[in-house]
């Protein structure tokens, strides 16, 4: 029996998930009808966010949006990495670099058996965030952008432009609140609007954000629940107009009584947020505590968030992508790195099948989805576990009690053999984080080892000496400053948007 065929898509939705999957349909399968449902009246959430590298290479690679035109409405800062103010080290860097896996010349053991004091400057990218650097010198003066940065994007202004693209593309957009959900044997046939229309699909994309109309409210799929491994529930938001502060290239998480705080910086406004357990202090202690570390901070809202998944994201004739899919707390900025990579799949079945996808290609989906939130679930887990800074009661619990789920036997390699993960790399390599990510994380919190490593005098004297010319490098960089500027005039270098090495993959 033949599977429907799709012919139209109903996008539920007008957010970033939203615009973002309706761009991609009309770019990859124009033969589409693709239609938008939103209310204006429900506004855009308007926080800061970070990303990561594979959304710079769908936007501008995938989608294919120019990027001048797009550092000019959208006004991105470039994020290297994550400063993180965690574990007992002063700080450490998470950058998008190969820091910990490649190995410098003159050096035979794997870098992250020389970090063992110092992981500042381990690579270009973490000497560049040392310096407040976003980037090198080319020549004339061009920014030397490689693969290794993404963005810290003003929600607002970003979905701005979507829609201004949506617009270009000829979308449909259908502007009003779904009263009703009309179903069938293929699972959802129509939304009734509050007009009274009804607005038919062969295919519905919920990206309707937590409440999740279509796939949890509707065909009422199973939730699986994250808080085993994830404490933390609420976020208190804020921010001020920057002033004279420093512009970092990257997003900072700094470790807090009851959770951790970010830090995104945009050209004229500082954003600040702190993500916490409401188990462990209550919404106004949190304030409380974020103002005292931020007296510049204006008005604050709290809001809630559901940490977890659920098992199938496409069911029937509903795919869910961004919130209403899951959610997981921005600790590693994944949330449009997960709304990409569901959006690349469901039109890589679309494409493949013809536009009839079968229950083969759903199930494959489901089982690669779910995988992936457990990756970051998992992931996420150890910055938990193994962070000793504070003695709060909310940080005893998360190392007693956090349960690091996949990644167990994973930490429990590191602990005996050490940051050599090259056994590993086939693995790893399938791994939503990589080694890299991993060895960041525990490197960086100095997660003890059993292995005995005796660095000799020379190679340490070469791990220095690899160490400032990095340092020294990276000090006559550009600034964030001057090359956001750069790249609002004149877009992003050839080396960094064209196919091949740095092409989406």
């Amino acid at each position: 029996m033949l599977a429907p065929q799709v012919n139209r898509v109903v996008v539920l939705g007008g957010g970033t998930a939203g615009f973002l999957c309706a761009l991609a349909l009309r770019k990859t399968l124009p033969q589409l009808d693709v239609v938008v449902v939103r209310s204006t009246k429900m506004g855009v959430i308007g926080v800061g966010e970070g990303t990561i590298v594979s959304v710079v290479h769908f936007l501008h690679n995938f989608l294919g949006l120019d990027s001048q035109a797009f550092h000019a409405a959208v006004e991105p800062s470039l994020k290297l990495g994550i400063r993180y103010l965690w574990g007992d080290r002063p700080f450490f860097h998470y950058t998008f670099t190969p820091q910990l896996t490649g190995r410098p010349e003159g050096l035979t053991l794997a870098t992250g058996y020389y970090c063992d004091e110092d992981l500042e400057f381990a690579d270009m990218g973490s000497a560049l965030m040392a310096s407040d650097k976003a980037c090198l010198r080319g020549p004339g003066g061009a920014p030397m952008l490689g693969g290794g940065f993404a963005y810290h994007l003003e929600n607002r202004k970003f979905v701005e432009h979507l829609e201004s693209l949506a617009d270009t593309a000829s979308l449909t957009k259908i502007d009003d609140i779904v009263q009703d959900v009309e179903r069938d044997e293929h699972g959802v046939k129509s939304l009734v609007l509050s007009s009274g229309q009804r607005v038919e699909g062969d295919l519905f994309i919920d990206c309707s954000g937590f409440r999740s109309e279509l796939l949890g409210r509707t065909l009422g799929a199973e939730r699986v629940d994250f808080s085993d491994a994830l404490l933390c529930d609420k976020a208190v938001v804020g921010g001020w107009a920057r002033t004279d502060e420093s512009y970092h290239p990257f997003t900072t998480a700094e470790t807090m009584d009851a959770g951790w705080a970010w830090r995104i910086e945009h050209d004229d406004l500082i954003n600040r947020g702190y993500v916490f357990s409401s188990a462990f202090l209550a919404p106004e202690e949190a304030e409380a505590e974020l103002r005292r570390k931020n007296p510049k901070i204006g008005e604050t809202r709290v809001v809630p968030f559901p940490a977890g998944v659920y098992r199938e994201t496409w069911r029937d004739n509903v795919i869910a992508i961004g919130n209403s899919a899951g959610f997981v707390e921005p600790l590693e900025a994944t949330a449009i790195g997960m709304i990409c990579d569901g959006v690349l799949n469901v039109v890589r079945a679309l494409e493949s099948s013809g536009c009839r996808p079968m229950p083969a290609q759903r199930r494959h989906y489901n089982q690669m989805i779910f995988k992936n939130w457990t990756i970051i679930r998992d992931f996420l887990a150890m910055h938990y576990k193994f962070n000793t800074r504070l003695n709060t009661p909310f940080w005893r619990a998360a190392r007693e009690d956090v349960s690091l789920g996949d990644i167990a036997p994973l930490c429990d390699y590191y602990r005996e053999v050490g940051p050599d993960f090259s056994l590993l790399g086939t693995d790893l390599k399938r791994d939503f984080f990589g080694a890299e990510g991993y060895l960041a994380m525990l490197v960086g919190q100095r997660v003890p080892f059993a292995r005995e490593v005796d660095v000799s005098a020379k190679e340490r004297a070469a791990w220095d000496a690899h160490r400032r010319s990095l340092a020294l490098r990276a000090r006559d960089g550009m600034g964030v400053r001057e090359c956001c500027e750069w790249l609002r005039s004149r877009g992003l270098p050839q080396v960094v948007r064209g196919q091949g090495a740095l092409g989406w993959a």
